[in-house]
């Protein structure tokens, strides 16, 4: 491991130039927030009340250049404003949080496998020239005459949108710094890049009682409460009761919860255990899954080596189960096959589920009366959204136009079909509608995602799925009707997305759009997928890289060999794992800290302190 690491710090120093003079950051500027919204986003408020022609102060630029506006400071605003034409175009970014995260890394931050100063880098660096990238600078020599003499850098103000008027081509902004001003902006175009919220699915007690990992406060918060358990669990003699206060549950088990409840277990079993043997012998880590399956959203490979890999470990595993109550040091589950109800002790729990709009984008979707999704601003293959001529909507916010109608009339013609046979088998009952049990309901989505695979139809396999199942658990009872699955599934379209929330996704979207806004491309856009990764503890790691996949035509993509994604698992599989996200970040700086932590911990392993 420790080779490993120095072999990285080596290579990664050796392969970018470093820069002469270092950016400082305030990461403390990131305040956190009750209503579990992202720090990086444009949070709706009623600081303005109704009166918003009240607000006099306007910073509009002055200038005869097309004005564009980015709300956001996240994967799709950054790549946006690093590939964007300024001398075509006055580029005014808006955010709250002045810095750009590395959100792959929360997980590793929350147990300080990388400090939280290393996943970050001043938004005022990053729409400096010396920022673009190699490729956008080769095209701007070639194509544009940009240089770093006549390059206009955009201009960042560190402030919150709380209101977008479409209608006047305005919004209304205050000031989070110090002076709290409120101002509103005019734009000629304006792009939404302001990531998502937390989806609690309704689930009682998630808002009042579970953390949440979307932000660096986030992962400090985890960090400390993770760390006052254990400390508790020291004061207490009963091993009943140390059990209870150095407990933890994860909910979900896509990337980010899977790779917390890995990094928190290696911690614990690594470093925890030298300090707190006789606590470490009563703790545990418990990783609930909706699904049967871990990343249900990747190759089945993948999810097999990983439910294998963990239940060797000491992660306690519950699958295929339900939460349905997160109370202040429990969680309470449903078996989704038995029925059975039970509750689980919890010192901290997280919550990592689903992705859901924050408030300043339900009332701009609430204001257009063309947009149809509840989960996402709706938006065209251009990135434009559906009902507006010059509003763009990019990354977790956004809910791009799809097939999936034809998924979803599919899913009920199979419940028709399948209800004639419940009839037929003498397991359903007629009344004034049809009954089946909700088993044989759920098992039609396992049967229609063989026929909408992951590729075509990100939803499917996982997120759709898990929220139809959701909407149906909240009766207890083991039945459902006709017309309540047809209301959850309608429900469920309302939120479909094509594409999954991700940086990956998120930041090709922003190149994209700055080269169609550029004049680059008349182009839909189109989703490359060059891989998935995930950390699964242990010094191992899952991949599933897709990139020969992506550049055959869609006939050919399902062939053997060639058609195939590259699956790979365990040691290989880390290394893979730590070389892409050194690449992955966002400045040379970022780089050489993320090998130097690793180094760090390598020699010294993770610091134990409370800050």
């Amino acid at each position: 491991m420790l080779y490993k690491t120095l072999a990285i710090c080596v290579a990664t120093a050796n392969a970018y130039t470093l820069r002469t003079r270092p950016v400082r950051m305030d990461v403390a500027s990131a305040t956190a927030t009750t209503e579990v919204v992202p720090t990086n986003n444009c949070v709706g408020t009623e600081i303005f009340g109704d009166n918003w022609d009240a607000i006099e102060n306007d910073r509009t630029p002055k200038t005869d250049k097309e004005k564009v506006v980015v709300l956001g400071s996240g994967w799709a605003a950054v790549k946006f404003v690093q590939n964007i034409d300024t001398t075509k175009m006055d580029v005014t970014v808006i955010s709250p949080r002045n810095f750009f995260l590395f959100t792959p890394f929360l997980p590793s931050v929350t147990v300080g496998t990388v400090e939280s100063r290393t996943v970050v880098e001043s938004m005022r660096s990053l729409v400096q020239y010396d920022a673009r990238p190699i490729d956008r600078k080769i095209k701007d020599k070639l194509f544009s005459d940009i240089d770093p003499e006549n390059f206009e850098t955009a201009k960042f103000y560190e402030s919150k949108c709380v209101k977008i008027d479409p209608t006047t081509n305005r919004i209304f902004c205050q000031d989070v710094s110090t002076s709290n001003e409120q101002y509103t902006i005019t734009y000629d175009k304006l792009v939404i890049g302001v990531g998502g919220g937390v989806d609690t699915f309704n689930t009682p007690g998630v808002r009042e009682n579970a953390l949440f990992l979307k932000e660096v406060d986030d992962a400090m918060n985890i960090r400390r409460q993770v760390l006052e358990a254990f400390e508790g669990a020291a004061l207490v003699d009963d091993p009943e009761e140390k059990r209870k206060r150095a407990s933890f549950v994860v909910v979900g088990a896509g990337p980010t919860g899977l790779e917390f409840a890995a990094e928190l277990n290696d911690c614990i079993q690594e470093d925890f255990v030298k300090l707190f043997p006789t606590e470490v012998e009563q703790s545990s880590v418990t990783l609930v899954s909706s699904s049967k399956s871990l990343l249900s959203t990747y190759d089945k490979r993948v999810s097999d080596f990983t439910g294998a890999l963990l239940s060797e470990s000491d992660v306690k595993l519950q699958t295929g189960a339900r939460v349905v109550e997160v109370k202040k040091d429990s969680v309470v589950i449903k078996d989704k096959e038995s029925g059975d109800v039970f509750e689980i002790p919890s010192a901290c729990t997280l919550w990592s589920t689903g992705v859901a709009p924050i408030p300043v984008v339900k009332d701009f979707i609430e204001g257009v009366p063309e947009q149809t999704k509840r989960h996402g601003v709706y938006v065209d293959r251009t990135m434009k959204a559906v009902g507006t001529d010059n509003v763009f909507a990019l990354g977790d916010c956004a809910s791009v136009m799809s097939r999936g109608k034809a998924m979803i009339d599919d899913l009920k013609a199979s419940y028709e079909v399948k209800a004639g046979e419940c009839v037929d088998g003498g397991y359903c009952e007629i009344a004034d509608d049809l009954v089946m049990p909700k088993k044989e309901a759920m098992a039609l989505m396992d049967d229609l995602a063989k026929k909408y695979p992951v590729s075509k139809s990100f939803t499917m396999a996982g997120q759709y799925q898990d929220r139809i199942a959701g909407i149906l658990d909240r009766d207890l009872s083991e039945t459902v009707t006709r017309d309540d699955f047809m209301k959850a599934v309608d429900d469920c379209y309302s939120g479909l997305r094509s594409l999954p929330p991700t940086a990956q996704v998120a930041g090709q979207q922003g190149s994209y759009l700055a080269k169609q806004f550029n004049g680059e491309t008349t182009a839909d856009f189109q989703y490359f997928h060059k891989g998935s990764m995930a950390y699964v503890g242990q010094n191992k790691a899952a991949a599933q890289v897709s990139m020969l996949k992506s550049f055959l035509p869609e006939f050919m993509q399902g062939l053997p060999i060639v058609g195939d994604d590259i699956v790979l698992t365990g040691t290989l599989a880390e290394w893979v794992w730590r070389v892409l996200y050194l690449d992955m970040q966002i400045s040379n700086r970022n780089k050489l800290q993320v090998a130097f932590d690793w180094v760090k911990i390598s020699l010294f392993g993770r610091c134990v302190s409370r800050y």
